[in-house]
């Protein structure tokens, strides 16, 4: 039953404690979303301060790659040439938000305080986003795979145009940590640390080749060098989704520092204001370290049917925030530095 009404004082109630009592208040750790969190302000200096309300766009500046084809005719007096350019990437914002409502007097019959439900309230809210971005993040990652390729290695790995894939055969599924990392190579992102999320299958077959060390009969814990392997259990159906045939693992691989989330509240929450009639603030998330907008009002009302009093008033909270997930640009059609790997049946 909704607003504690369980926790009454209607008979003898203790409080449950330690993580015995938080079971039922886990939630994964966002890694898949706190890869977009790194080095977000200097990727695009200043935006926090050029973004002064909801509704005011920020594009972002870029060199592009003006390429051209070396001569060979030997020097000339009278050469020509053609200048560069530059691009623009249009920071595009969704606002994400959460909300609660509570009674000034609900929990006047209860085991618990006041502050007590309060804190619960927002760590559901907190839970709620840890949950919730993962997901945007994830979909972003497997919305925006490369549809271009530099190309593959051999006959172990080909790319499949139609479905912006590169696919690895059965046979070479031990060797996945090193094609991602050739592939990342022939892609020109040489030498950087490159971040792998993978699916539970793939992710398991990881976990077994990392600790496959000199000591064992076959060695794979060496190609891991230089790379991160990150799970997540929803790949899985995204990538049997895409193609039956993915049955063996599934990975994105994203060079470090390739993407990004730029983060945003209004002016109003981030200084703190109380209109009396509203209240805007900020909370700190202490899972990603981002700022959250907190917005309030109250207004009296009959509690009794939440769990309050008949004289009573009653709290609408919401927690928001605008967000900006971004990848890299490239002047090249359809690529992006977001590479997905398929393992097929050998």
């Amino acid at each position: 039953m909704a607003n504690y009404t369980l926790a009454n004082l209607v008979k003898a109630q203790i409080k449950m404690q330690g993580e015995f009592a938080a079971n039922d208040q886990r939630f994964r750790i966002p890694e898949v979303f706190k890869l977009f969190l790194i080095g977000a302000e200097q990727f695009f200096p200043s935006y926090k301060q050029l973004k002064t309300s909801d509704t005011r766009a920020v594009e972002a500046n870029y060199f592009e790659r003006t390429a051209q084809t070396l001569l060979t005719s030997g020097r000339s007096h009278n050469h020509t040439g053609a200048g560069g350019d530059s691009g623009v990437l249009a920071l595009n914002w969704q606002t994400y938000s959460t909300t609660f409502s509570m009674t000034l007097k609900q929990a006047d019959t209860s085991v618990y305080s006041w502050q007590e439900e309060f804190d619960n309230e927002i760590r559901n809210k907190i839970i709620d986003f840890a949950d919730g971005l993962d997901s945007v993040a994830s979909t972003y990652l497997f919305s925006n795979r490369s549809g271009a390729s530099d190309g593959a290695v051999a006959s172990k790995v080909t790319f499949n145009a139609t479905n912006d894939v590169y696919v690895v055969g059965g046979a070479y599924k031990d060797e996945i940590g090193t094609l991602i990392k050739v592939v990342a190579d022939i892609n020109k992102y040489q030498g950087q640390v490159v971040d792998v999320v993978c699916d539970s299958l793939l992710y398991t077959n990881m976990l077994k080749l990392a600790n496959q060390g000199a000591g064992n009969a076959t060695n794979t814990s060496f190609q891991f060098a230089g790379t991160r392997f990150i799970h997540d259990p929803s790949l899985g159906a995204k990538a049997s989704a895409l193609d039956a045939t993915y049955v063996e693992g599934f990975a994105i691989a994203v060079p470090r520092g390739h993407v990004a989330c730029a983060d945003w509240i209004p002016r109003q929450n981030r200084q703190g204001l109380d209109t009396k009639e509203q209240m805007y603030g900020a909370l700190l998330n202490p899972v990603d370290g981002l700022q959250y907008a907190v917005h309030s009002y109250s207004e009296r009302a009959d509690g009794t049917s939440v769990n309050g009093q008949k004289q009573d008033e009653l709290t609408q909270t919401e927690l928001s925030i605008d967000l900006s997930l971004n990848h890299a640009p490239s002047s090249v059609t359809d690529e992006t530095p977001i590479m997905a790997f398929a393992i097929v049946t050998p």
